[in-house]
């Protein structure tokens, strides 16, 4: 705690932006997705972890020193609603092709481990329910 507010007086003090996070970011609801990928099987595996890291960084832009913070908000958001509703409902506004490369992205960490589990499998496919997309898109 001592850590944080430390590091929030040291980046005030230097004229750096200190970047905020809202529950209704598009990119929390995001990552809370994909994040939930991540532990549908009950055990975070480092290799999970590492892509789901390169994912913040790469695809939703995160700054490699927000990446804590960032990972932080999205537990909390993640441990504080346990319903996929919220964060499908923003992630549903969001265009088709963005809407499927979640999905697709979603796929991809499900397999991070180099294994499939059937919790994720179902994930998945509850998720892209809720975005309304189907089998075929």
């Amino acid at each position: 705690m001592y850590a944080m507010v430390r590091e929030f007086l040291e980046r005030l003090g230097s004229g750096d932006e200190l970047i905020e996070y809202s529950t209704g970011d598009k990119r929390i609801a995001m990552a809370v997705l994909l994040f939930r990928v991540v532990t549908a099987d009950g055990k975070i595996r480092s290799n999970e972890l590492k892509r789901y890291r390169q994912i913040l960084e790469d695809e939703l832009e995160i700054p490699p020193d927000e990446i804590d913070l960032f990972e932080r908000v999205v537990r909390d958001e993640s441990e504080a609603e346990r319903s996929l509703f919220p964060f499908t409902a923003i992630v549903s506004k969001m265009p088709f092709e963005t809407k499927r490369h979640i999905l697709q992205l979603m796929r991809d960490l499900s397999v991070a481990d180099s294994e499939l589990h059937e919790f994720e499998i179902n994930l998945v496919a509850r998720t892209a329910e809720l975005l309304g997309i189907g089998l075929d898109d």
